[in-house]
């Protein structure tokens, strides 16, 4: 399921996968999306609180740490 969802980012680039993750017992809206660069890219995410304002943002380089990092925190779609 995790793996569909990072090929579906990366073939459309345009496209972001967006869930809720509770952190430090408040909940979270995560983004993350593909950005192409050169033949490689990496994956931008970003964090906000609910009411859409940006609380941090993290990089991640390769696709087994974007895998990860959906593993990670349940990736629960709402």
């Amino acid at each position: 399921m995790n793996s569909d969802q990072i090929e579906k980012l990366m073939n459309n680039p345009e496209q972001e996968l967006e869930f809720w993750r509770e952190e430090d017992q408040q909940p979270e809206l995560v983004r993350m999306r593909y950005v192409p660069q050169g033949e490689s890219g990496y994956f931008q995410v970003t964090f906000l609180d609910e009411e859409e304002g940006i609380i941090g943002s993290q990089v991640l380089d390769e696709v087994e740490d974007a895998l990860r990092f959906l593993e990670k925190n349940n990736n629960v779609n709402k």
